[in-house]
């Protein structure tokens, strides 16, 4: 898929719409009306790129259980569903490091990207807890609430592909417990208690307060030892006091003063340096946990090159003319190697980190600056580069994926002056008072 073409499509589209309702009987309206919101884009700003280069990597779950940290069942619950399906998964960098706190009893939280894997930070201490502690008794070990039911039936399909894979026997049971289940259902869920029970906040409160659902909870018979709170950023204002509460009703009515919190959002907080970011979202976590989250348990993703360096000046302008012509799979690699350096990837004290999203028109002037190539060379080049790695390129050659953020506006107000129709000023800024010498309107 071309993602260039979906999102001009998708403009067209739009613009089309919103042009068959404007009748404007003013000519001068009409005009300015096209030119200031039509023609210059206000209703859908230039479309953002934001490049994710690969992931640091770490061990394969086969090499924790080979050292001993892991249950020996879960190299065979957590296997790579792509060939070879044997294979067990191997983790990220980051990945591993919150896996190594949530062994050592420490809460954490992860804040990374959309696909850097944020489930398998918690689902594999929590399988291993459970294989490591009686998993013939059915209690709950691990309640995982979502701010939505959506991403609760994602994660419900994610397990239900692991047990899949494993086949007969899966050792660990889970239930989804919703307003979308039936009374029967509920009640089996009742009646035989899986060990990890799937939810939302609402439902989480609702457990708390129904006799007939606090047996879930209650010290007495539960053995609930984490707690995770996905997408924790939008745990914000009233609702984020909501879920406080509830985390110290949850903690106090289980009667685990060492409940595992864990919570997983995106990145909560983009200004600043490491330190920074992560004593800001520790401040957040642990208010919302009741208990401290230290900074260095605020776990970031860290970023490879695909691409091992920079090209030089010279070879990066005869790759930028060659796509003149028909570029080879090396001028490719020479743009995206550019591309990747000065749009993917920033160096961050010893580590890399995915750098921020820019725009199209952004890196063609970078680049034509750069090699002092035509802009027309510098817009073919790098929108082939970006091209090949949004619809995934070669697989047999590494590269960076690509990510093209489009907003649009509901329009807004234009503002007139009350003159006559030759005279009338026009802005869509709401300025309150017009200046005579202003020319723009």
């Amino acid at each position: 898929m071309d993602v260039f073409a979906l999102r001009d499509s998708i403009v067209g589209s739009y613009s089309q719409y919103v042009q068959s309702f404007l009748n404007i009987a003013d000519e001068r309206l009409e005009a300015f009306v096209r030119s200031e919101v039509l023609e210059d884009a206000r209703l859908w700003p230039e479309s953002l790129v934001e490049l994710s280069p690969k992931y640091a990597m770490g061990p394969t779950v086969a090499d924790l259980v080979a050292q001993g940290s892991l249950h020996p069942m879960c190299g065979q619950i957590f296997t790579d569903h792509r060939p070879p399906e044997s294979s067990t998964i191997q983790l990220y960098r980051h990945q591993h490091e919150a896996v190594l706190r949530a062994l050592d009893g420490q809460p954490f939280v992860v804040t990374s990207g959309t696909g850097s894997g944020k489930s398998l930070t918690y689902w594999i201490p929590i399988f291993d807890h459970v294989l490591k502690n009686a998993p013939e008794h059915d209690t709950p070990r691990a309640i995982l609430v979502y701010p939505t039911n959506a991403l609760v039936n994602s994660q419900l399909a994610t397990l239900q592909g692991f047990e899949e894979r494993f086949g007969p026997g899966f050792p660990v049971r889970y239930a989804r417990y919703t307003g979308q289940e039936s009374f029967e259902m509920k009640e089996e869920i009742r009646q035989n208690p899986p060990h990890i029970l799937l939810t939302n906040y609402v439902m989480l409160e609702l457990m708390l307060s129904r006799p007939g659902e606090q047996h879930f909870t209650d010290r007495a018979f539960s053995r609930l030892g984490f707690l995770v709170l996905d997408e924790l950023h939008t745990h914000r204002g009233r609702r984020g006091a909501d879920v406080a509460l509830l985390v110290r009703r949850l903690r106090e009515r289980c009667g685990n003063a060492d409940l595992l919190c864990i919570g997983t959002s995106a990145t909560m907080v983009t200004e600043g340096g490491a330190v920074s970011r992560r004593e800001a979202v520790a401040e957040v976590a642990s208010r919302l946990f009741g208990a401290d989250v230290p900074p260095e348990n605020v776990i970031e993703e860290e970023v490879r090159r695909a691409y091992p360096e920079a090209p030089g000046a010279e070879k990066l302008r005869r790759s930028v003319r060659n796509h003149a012509d028909q570029a080879s799979d090396g001028d490719r690699d020479v743009v995206a190697a550019w591309v990747e350096d000065r749009f993917g990837v920033q160096v961050e004290g010893s580590v890399l980190r995915k750098a921020k999203p820019f725009t199209v028109q952004e890196a063609i002037r970078a680049l034509a600056q750069e090699t002092g190539s035509d802009t027309g060379m510098c817009d073919k080049a790098l929108r082939a580069v970006l091209r090949s790695s949004s619809s995934g390129g070669d697989r047999e050659r590494e590269t960076f994926g690509v990510r093209l953020h489009q907003f649009f506006s509901q329009g807004g107000d234009v503002h007139a002056t009350l003159e006559g129709a030759a005279q009338r000023r026009f802005t869509v800024a709401g300025q309150i008072y017009a200046d005579k010498e202003d020319e723009r309107m």
